[in-house]
């Protein structure tokens, strides 16, 4: 039986800010969760959006919620920058003047100085990790560059020489209604939360920002191939691999990717994880998950021995191979729908996971009405549909990197 689908508010406020509110009387707690989208054309865009996050997060707005036992955090997630508010219902007036104090937030030079300390205290720490390394290196394979919004993180050499003016600079330009979509879910009158945010945030305008040439997500790639990276010494090596899914017309595109990748690795009984840890000892860690980065991805991860890593690669290639051209079992299938049923219905059952539920779903080109969408879609899937969207992992048009020592390895994989 089915849990009965949530009464989702929409509504359009000034600027073309989209707000979406929804009831959950689980707690006597509203989220606000606000996601602004962020043209990231340099490495430089990349370093001021991390810094003016931080900005905004040690921001006094951020105090005054946090005095009545409310929690406010800000981050950036690839382009978009992501305000999460949370507090008691009866502050529901705060958490909105909260948002709105944010967005037009004035910085003074002693509050941008500790958010650059932060954030190139952080980056350093970021930037020493051969997962990073290797995440820069697939997506580049990928692209044939790396686009500044799937860098991990940005460079502490440019973050550590930022100025408050750059950061102001970046608030008028990136701050903008344009694009942003605020889910509100909580103990709450949908109408009359969006009504309220709406009126809050009357006064946030959209600014001049040059977000009309053409997509860095979208552009032209190269010819997909798999390649390796030396890392001298390194006994550990993580093979990245990104399959590009197929261009979405529907939601049921979207639940069949899904459903491709818990199969081949989104589960402890999926195909990847059997092989490469079960059978073969080779991988502690290995997995297969979805992404969306102007289009559905499946990113293929695993960290293996350096002196394993060419049977890996090969048993990896093998399993894709076969899963692309034969699908899943019907009992693959039926499990798959079970995890990410189950993963949906726990999730839309609580404040939190409701509101991360929608905002992904307005953030990855998903209509509100997901939540319940998604699950349906779910249902209707046939092994069909799934070998269809499994096609896409057929080893030739993957593409990725395998980071290790290399001294034994091929430059070219494939």
């Amino acid at each position: 039986m089915s849990a009965p689908a949530p009464e989702l508010v929409t509504a359009t406020a000034a600027g073309g800010l989209t707000v979406t509110a929804t009831a959950l009387s689980t707690v006597p707690l509203l989220q606000a969760r606000l996601a602004i989208r962020l043209r990231l054309d340099t490495p430089a865009d990349l370093a001021v959006s991390d810094v003016l996050a931080a900005c905004l997060s040690l921001h006094p707005a951020t105090a005054r919620l946090e005095q009545v036992g409310g929690i406010a955090s800000v981050s950036r997630r690839r382009d978009w920058l992501m305000l999460g508010l949370h507090a008691a219902t009866e502050h529901q007036p705060l958490i909105a003047g909260t948002l709105a104090a944010l967005v037009g937030a004035a910085l003074s030079d002693g509050l941008v100085s500790r958010a650059v300390t932060l954030v190139t205290q952080q980056a350093s720490l970021t930037a020493s990790q051969p997962a990073v390394h290797a995440t820069r290196r697939m997506w580049s394979q990928y692209f044939g560059h790396l686009p500044p919004a799937l860098d991990p993180c940005p460079d502490p050499a440019l973050t550590a020489r930022i100025t408050r003016q750059e950061v102001t600079a970046a608030l008028h330009r990136f701050v903008t209604p344009r694009h942003a979509h605020l889910a509100l879910v909580g103990d709450t009158r949908p109408h009359e939360a969006a009504a309220r945010f709406s009126a809050a945030l009357a006064h946030w305008k959209p600014a001049a920002r040059h977000d009309d040439g053409p997509d860095p997500l979208r552009a032209p790639v190269p010819a997909p191939g798999i390649t390796s990276s030396h890392r001298p010494g390194q006994d550990q090596t993580q093979i990245r691999l990104i399959a590009p899914g197929p261009p979405r017309t529907s939601v049921a595109d979207f639940a069949a990717h899904q459903a491709a990748a818990t199969v081949l690795g989104g589960s402890f009984s999926s195909r990847i994880n059997t092989v490469l840890r079960e059978q073969h000892g080779l991988a502690y860690r290995c997995r297969a998950g979805t992404d969306y980065a102007g289009r559905d991805f499946t990113v293929i991860e695993a960290d293996v021995h350096t002196r394993h890593a060419g049977q890996a690669v090969r048993l990896l290639m093998d399993l894709t191979g076969k899963f692309a051209a034969t699908g899943p079992t019907e009992e693959e299938l039926r499990a798959a729908r079970g995890f990410l049923t189950g993963a949906y219905t726990i999730n839309t059952g609580s404040q939190s996971g409701r509101a991360s539920l929608l905002t992904a779903a307005l953030t990855q080109d998903l209509p509100p009405s997901a939540l319940t969408d998604v699950p349906r879609a779910l249902a209707a899937l046939t092994a069909a549909d799934v070998r269809a969207a499994a096609g896409r992992y057929r080893p030739a048009l993957l593409s990725g990197v395998v980071c290790g020592d290399a001294t034994d390895h091929p430059g070219q994989w494939r």
